[in-house]
């Protein structure tokens, strides 16, 4: 029988539980030899409970693509890349590093890592960045998909990204907004959390297109909104006036857990169902009844894609999306309370 290792998958921040199986016992070959590919299982977890997409299932295929780079490479004065020894590779980075910076400063050497690093790696990284190499150029592929949601996260509960509460707790929400996010088609194994909302007919979807999530609202399982591209912060305004004009806040909530709710509600009084749908192209009714079902629903849950969090006002577009973190759930009444505008 084969070694059996717990681990993750290695891609999004589902971070779903898998175990990699390898027969011989060795999961991989460190000697320059063609590597074991593994046998990938789901592994029961909060997040994935045993489930995986397609790129989990194959993550461990690609030990064995035929472009996979398992030694180093180097370009020569013909522009061709040929194999060279670790010791050749390890000597002329460190002889073009130290050019580099004796030449231009310390800063001319930036570390680029990416979303995919365990918290031990990216740790790691930082610290040979501004350590080692002495440089404070480091970042990462979030800068771009994700800066302007941390930022909203900030603003709003002073943490920079992730939901406000655990993953399992959509399975309590008797109403979920998705606003930008086709996770049907980029993270599976998270519909799963969604079928509480659906039972209730709370899932709410807002998206331009016809996506495989907004398919998920068919059978009145929810409802699919769509907005003129460009226009969901005029619709996440529009909810909020809904909500405030009828009086559907948790007032409470809003006093013990919140500041700048005058704020709010001054800010989205110009904002009426009317005028947002001809904004938006959502009609009116739509708008009262969505923030009607938002209201209505126990502890209901918000999720932002990253269409939104990618565009040049994203940070100002997450904010209001921004989802109170639901009450204790020996609480029954909840609300959708919108922090900022």
């Amino acid at each position: 029988m084969g070694t059996a290792v717990p681990t993750h998958c290695p891609y999004c921040a589902l971070q779903c539980a898998m175990t990699l199986t390898a027969p011989d016992g060795e999961i991989t070959a460190l000697d320059g030899g063609t590597p074991t590919v593994p046998t990938v299982q789901g592994r029961d977890f909060p997040t994935n409970r045993g489930g995986l997409c397609r790129k989990g299932w194959s993550a461990a295929d690609l030990l064995q693509h035929p472009d996979r780079v398992t030694e180093p490479l180097l370009r020569g004065p013909d522009g061709e890349l040929h194999r060279v020894s670790w010791d050749t590779a390890l000597t002329t980075i460190r002889d073009r590093v130290l050019a580099a910076q004796e030449r231009y400063g310390m800063d001319a050497v930036g570390v680029f890592g990416g979303g995919g690093l365990t918290n031990e790696k990216a740790y790691t990284l930082g610290k040979f960045a501004r350590v080692a190499l002495g440089t404070s150029r480091i970042d990462y592929n979030g800068r771009f998909c994700m800066s302007s949601a941390a930022a909203a996260g900030n603003r709003a509960f002073g943490v920079d990204r992730g939901l406000p509460f655990p993953l399992e707790d959509l399975g309590t929400a008797g109403a979920v907004l998705l606003l930008g996010s086709n996770t049907a088609d980029t993270m599976p194994p998270f519909v799963q959390h969604l079928r509480a909302a659906q039972a209730a007919g709370g899932l709410i979807v807002v998206d331009p297109r016809r996506s495989a999530t907004a398919r998920l609202t068919d059978d009145r399982l929810g409802h699919h909104l769509q907005p003129t591209p460009g226009t969901d912060l005029a619709l996440l305004l529009g909810l909020a006036h809904v909500l405030v004009t009828e009086q559907l806040t948790d007032t409470d909530y809003l006093r013990e857990r919140t500041h700048g709710v005058r704020e709010i509600i001054a800010s989205v009084a110009s904002w009426w169902p009317e005028r947002v749908a001809g904004i938006t192209g959502v009609p009116a009714s739509s708008i009262r009844a969505t923030a009607r079902l938002l209201a209505a629903a126990a502890a209901p849950a918000g999720r932002v894609g990253l269409e939104r969090t990618s565009s040049p006002a994203a940070a100002w577009n997450s904010t209001p999306m921004e989802p109170t973190p639901p009450p204790p759930r020996s609480t029954s009444h909840s609300s959708w309370a919108c922090r900022d505008a």
